[in-house]
């Protein structure tokens, strides 16, 4: 007869669910920050879950991770169970009186530093049953452990957004400017057309849609340039800094250069050219029902991102 596997005292759901993750993901190291724990912990837990089921699962080596055949027939018969699962739990937990339970993020630093760090710290204190896992990270995110992304793109009139199976809301829009230190225009040279850009120093980042092909019109006019592969960087925020020490010509947002060309630190280029505009989008998967403690704090970040977006507009 065979053991009755849910009696004993091993996690044996939760290891089956990080088994699954780790194939997944093919790496230990990522399962386990995807799931919560380390490494380490995961690694054993795999060993646990062979020992406990008497089979070999994953074949390790130093370059990669190989499912067994029963590893395979596993993670076949297990994963397309986990949504379910998860469906259920959070069904379960929408009847409970307070929100609780996990809300994970990934967010690009620049909205984090300007919005999300205070949104946060708000709602905990109005549920606090409610824990946050917060990534910083600027690139591609998998809507299966992230609840809610925010994500920076620039974008012109007349673009199409990609098709996506995600749900996306608009949040922030505002104008990017090109701009550069009086130094480094000194050294270089004042652009006037957006040609002019292929001859001159130029950071961004490839996140923003477009990455280095950077769009102005006038006239009713687009031109698109691509411009010279000189320094990349996912961070609005470094760009600021590099631009500050005249490392070359930016293209960023309003709100993080408005005071900076105020001051004469740095130096608006072509002003007489309508850039693209500086998007912030959150993406989540839509799921029905929807946790309460993520549609409640999708309410409560629509709400205030606006509030704070108003202050921001009538203190410049």
């Amino acid at each position: 007869m065979s053991q009755n596997l849910l009696s004993s005292r091993q996690p044996i759901l939760d290891k089956i669910v990080f088994f699954c993750a780790v194939l997944r993901a093919g790496s230990f190291r990522e399962a386990a920050e995807t799931q919560g724990i380390s490494a380490a912990a995961g690694s054993r837990w795999v060993k646990e879950l062979e020992e406990t089921l008497s089979v070999e699962l994953i074949k390790r080596s130093t370059r990669q991770l190989v499912a067994t055949q029963a590893g395979q027939l596993l993670y076949e018969r297990f994963s397309p169970l986990l949504p379910d699962i998860n469906n259920l739990v959070e069904q379960v937990q929408n009847l409970a009186e307070e929100q609780q339970g996990e809300i994970r993020l990934s967010s690009t630093p620049l909205f984090a530093r300007q919005y999300l760090t205070k949104i946060v710290a708000e709602y905990m204190d109005l549920h606090p049953q409610v824990n946050f896992r917060i990534f910083i990270e600027a690139g591609e995110f998998d809507p299966l452990t992230i609840d809610f992304a925010f994500r920076a793109s620039a974008s012109y009139e007349g673009e199409h957004s990609p098709d996506s199976l995600l749900v996306r809301k608009r949040l922030l829009r505002e104008p990017l400017y090109l701009c550069a230190a009086p130094k480094y225009l000194a050294e270089y040279g004042m652009p006037d057309t957006p040609k002019a850009l292929s001859e001159h120093r130029c950071l961004y980042a490839r996140t923003l849609l477009g990455g280095n092909r950077w769009c102005f019109e006038q006239s009713g006019e687009q031109d698109i340039v691509t411009i010279r592969d000189t320094l990349e960087c996912d961070n609005s925020e470094m760009l600021l800094d590099l631009a500050m020490e005249s490392a070359g010509v930016a293209y960023l947002p309003h709100s993080l250069v408005y005071q900076h060309i105020e001051h004469g630190d740095l130096v608006q280029i072509m002003d007489s050219y309508q850039c693209a505009s500086f998007d912030i989008d959150m993406f989540y998967r839509p799921r029905t029902p929807m946790p309460e403690r993520c549609n409640g704090f999708k309410r409560y970040l629509i709400q205030r991102v606006e509030e704070l977006n108003n202050q921001h507009a009538q203190s410049e």
